[in-house]
Parts: structure tokens; C-alpha cells; sequence
């Protein structure tokens, strides 16, 4: 019996003993199994990228194999994070495709927009700007006046409302006219030579009251007319649209909503700005977005949505078998834009347009394909800034808040009489006042033109008890 335990003893002893032994083999055939060649924290090492900073305490970082830098590719796409970021702060992917020229046009927007965003957009928090005006007075700039009175009425004067300030921005020629108003000089000229009629600079001035119609009054910058030749000029010069696309990074307000001069608005205009600024509470329930962030930009699509632009691919910034969503990309409308520079990356975007439109009038557009107006190197800008940018965050306003159309005629886009804008009365004749749309932005031209309780909003003989801010 003795003699038999010596023999099962050591037996045991051996059999205990291996037991750790065994565990750990069968460990390392589990991971073999499922593709585990190290620990789980070695494996992190082995795959990460060579620009992903890891700590020094744990050792150098071993050369990934060649079947994991494949598996590190083919996932890029998918899985994005800082290690796919190159120095210049721009996603690899983003870059894709882009004409390098964007690139650079980018990266100076994001340097110009560093040294003079903190001294940019401190005039107040809410407001709304008319223009830029330039070149015929009376189309423009007397209509701009025209409107900023209707404005000044249509906002109530007791409620945060009236917190909104109001602004002209226009050519120092037009300014300097309005200034001289009451001034001895001739003002008595003839409109055929481009110039201003007595009787209309008298009633202008009268609207402008001596620059008490407006908060503030911004000059335009001046940018010489160099590319004529790549401009259809019944629109405007290449000089006026590119100083009126360098106009947005002068707004003046955090909260900047411009305006054409012929984009009227009606009472309520102010809910827009909850667009921009959610701590405007009595407007939370006023709108549905595909996004909870308050926008740094926002702005309505061009009434002619389904258009093809004129040569299709030629204003594609880059390869066009990569950007293969350029040619879909909607134009939108200038006539009415919302911008908050609460946050730097609007004011490097404003800064970014006027960079790209002077080079596609420049170096894109030809003696043959011109640029039309303002809205195709909006539209280049706003696609490229999207991509290089993805923080950016783009709101629409709804085409029933901001209406731009040309109600019933055959040219229209989105017919207004057809969709709502302006739904028909009982009298068989479709809306044109504030209190039956809509429409917090009316941008008709004149073939339909909406009044306030009757009026457009500058009469002299409104009465005074006569309120246009409420329906």
C-alpha cells in the first residue's frame, strides 16, 4: 500500500502542475482559431497607423504587416477619426477628387478668417442687411430704402422683435449721394445716361431721413470689373457680383440675414433667426429640420431646381468621375441668406466665397461659357466648403418661408400660384397679403406683389393708429 502511493503521488503532483500548462495552450489554440496572434493591446499596436500617437512607455511601434495596411485601406473609408486627418485639419477622403486649386483656396480662407474673426460681426446680435446695391440707383437702392421702411413696420415695436437692427449695404457712390442729401449740389439728372431723376433722389431721401432708417450703413468693397468677358453682362459685371459675394463676410451682426432689395417680407420674418439662434424659445415649434444644430448658413434653393446647368461638367471642381454628386447639387437663392457667426467656421466660409468665385470668373469660366450671376460660384463654394468642412452645418429655409418665384408666368421655376404660396381666396383671385401666405420673404419681382394690410409698407399716408405688425 506504501510502495503503491509512491507510485500515484508524483502521478498527481505531475498532473497538478500542468494543469496552468495546459489552460494556456489551449488559450493560444482558441486564438489561433480566431485570428488572435497576440494580446489584444499588442494587436491594437500592430494595426495602428504610423501617425497615431501612441505612448512611449509602451515600446516602439512594430511595422505593420502588408495584409494589415490592406485591412487598414479598405476600412478607411468606413471608419474616419484624427489619424486619417492630414496637417492641414482636412479628412483624406474629403480631399478625393478636389482640384488642388480649392485646396489652397481653403486653407487661405481658414488663414484670413484667423486674423479677423474676433474683430468681425460686433455690432449686435440680430439683424437684417439690404443688399448690396450698386449701378442703377432707382431699381436698387431706392427700392432698398423702400423696403427697410416697410421692415421698420412690420416689426413690432414692443416684443424682442424690435431687438433686430437693420442695415444698408451698398457702393460708396450711393452712399455719398444719400449723405449729400439737402446739400446744394445738382441733383436734377436724366436716368437715360445712368443717372438719378430729381424726383426720385428726393423721395429717397426722404426714406433715408438723414441715415435714421438704418442701425448702419456698410460700403461695398471695391473689386475692379477684370473679367467682363467671362460674364453675361445683362446680369451684372463680374466687378459688382464678386464685390456683392465678399459683401458676406462684412455683415455686421452675429446674426445676419440678407436681403435683395426686392425680397419683402411680412410680420413673423424674425422666426427665421430660430434657424440660426435656438434661444429664440417662441419660435421652437416653428420649424422641422434634418438637423437638431442650430445652422451657421442658411438659405433657400434656386426656383429652378430640376434645371440643367449650361455645361454640365464644366464648373465641376475636380475629377468628375469622383465627384459624382456635383451635377445634382442644387443651386441656391441669393435673395435671401441667413448667417450666424457664432462660430468661426462661417466666417472662414464667407471668407472661402469670394476666394473661389474671382477664380472661376478668372480661370473656369470662358469667352464662351460664362457666369451668369452670383449663384454658380455660391453654388462651387458651397459644395467644396461642405466637403472640406464637414462641421459646417447648412439649414434650407423652407421654399414656403422664403418665396422666390414667378407666379404664373411661363418662365417660372416653382409656380407660387400652383403650390401654395399663395393659395386662391374666396374671390377666385389667388393671396396677396401677408395675413393669407405663408411666405415670411416674398421674392416675386413685380408680377406679384404682397401688401400688409393693404399697403406695401413706405406710404406716407398710413394712419397712424394703422399697425402693420400683427395681422
Amino acid at each position: 500500500m506504501i510502495r503503491l502511493s509512491y507510485i500515484i503521488l508524483p502521478i498527481v503532483i505531475f498532473l497538478v502542475a500542468s494543469v496552468p500548462f495546459m489552460l494556456n495552450l489551449q488559450f493560444e489554440r482558441m486564438k489561433e482559431v480566431n485570428g488572435m496572434t497576440s494580446s489584444p493591446r499588442q494587436q491594437d499596436r500592430e494595426i495602428a497607423p504610423s501617425n497615431v500617437n501612441i505612448n512611449e512607455s509602451e515600446g516602439a511601434v512594430p511595422a505593420p504587416s502588408s495584409s494589415t495596411k490592406e485591412s487598414v485601406d479598405n476600412s478607411s473609408r468606413q471608419f474616419r477619426d484624427n489619424g486619417n486627418e492630414e496637417d492641414d485639419g482636412i479628412p483624406r477622403y474629403a480631399k478625393e477628387g478636389v482640384d488642388p486649386i480649392y485646396i489652397d483656396l481653403f486653407k487661405k480662407a481658414k488663414s484670413r478668417s484667423e486674423s479677423d474673426y474676433e474683430h468681425s460681426h460686433r455690432k449686435g446680435t440680430r439683424g437684417i442687411i439690404i443688399g448690396p446695391t450698386e449701378g442703377d440707383f432707382e431699381r436698387y437702392t431706392y427700392k432698398a430704402l423702400q423696403n427697410a421702411k416697410r421692415i421698420r413696420r412690420v416689426l413690432a415695436p414692443k416684443s424682442e422683435d424690435r431687438k433686430l437692427k437693420l442695415a444698408l449695404m451698398s457702393s460708396p457712390e450711393h452712399i455719398n449721394l444719400l449723405n449729400s442729401c439737402g446739400s446744394s449740389q445738382q441733383i436734377t439728372r436724366t436716368e437715360k445716361n445712368g443717372e438719378i431723376a430729381g424726383i426720385v433722389l428726393k423721395a429717397a431721401c426722404m426714406l433715408y431721413a438723414n441715415g435714421t432708417l438704418f442701425d448702419d450703413v456698410i460700403p461695398m468693397n471695391e473689386a475692379p470689373s477684370l473679367y467682363d468677358d467671362h460674364t453675361n453682362l445683362e446680369q451684372g459685371t463680374s466687378g459688382y457680383w464678386l464685390r456683392a459675394l465678399n459683401g458676406y463676410r462684412l455683415a455686421p451682426y452675429k446674426h445676419s440675414l440678407f436681403l435683395d432689395s426686392d425680397a419683402y417680407p411680412c410680420p413673423r420674418v424674425e422666426a427665421l433667426f430660430h434657424l440660426t439662434h435656438h434661444g429664440l424659445r417662441k419660435y421652437e415649434k416653428y420649424w422641422q429640420l434634418p438637423s437638431t444644430r442650430p445652422a451657421d448658413f442658411a438659405i433657400g434653393i434656386e426656383q429652378y431646381p430640376e434645371s440643367v446647368p449650361l455645361s454640365l461638367n464644366h464648373w465641376v471642381p475636380g475629377d468628375a468621375t469622383i465627384l459624382t454628386d456635383f451635377n445634382t447639387f442644387s443651386e441656391r437663392n441669393t435673395g435671401a441668406v441667413l448667417w450666424s457667426f457664432e462660430r468661426r467656421v462661417a466666417h472662414t466660409f464667407a471668407h472661402f466665397i469670394p476666394l473661389v468665385s474671382e477664380h472661376i470668373y478668372k480661370n473656369v469660366a470662358t469667352t464662351k461659357i460664362k457666369v451668369t450671376n452670383d449663384q454658380t460660384p455660391l453654388r462651387v463654394a458651397t459644395y467644396l466648403f461642405r466637403r472640406l468642412e464637414p462641421d459646417f452645418v447648412e439649414h434650407q429655409i423652407p421654399m414656403h418661408a422664403s418665396c422666390r418665384t414667378y407666379p404664373g408666368a411661363d418662365y417660372a421655376g416653382t409656380d407660387g400660384f400652383m403650390n401654395g404660396m399663395y393659395p386662391v381666396q374666396q374671390d377666385g383671385k389667388h393671396c396677396s397679403e401677408c395675413s393669407c401666405t405663408p411666405c415670411l420673404i416674398n421674392h416675386c419681382t413685380d408680377l406679384h406683389f404682397v401688401t400688409v394690410k393693404g399697403y406695401k409698407g413706405w406710404e406716407l399716408d398710413i394712419p397712424a393708429n394703422v399697425s402693420l405688425s400683427k395681422y
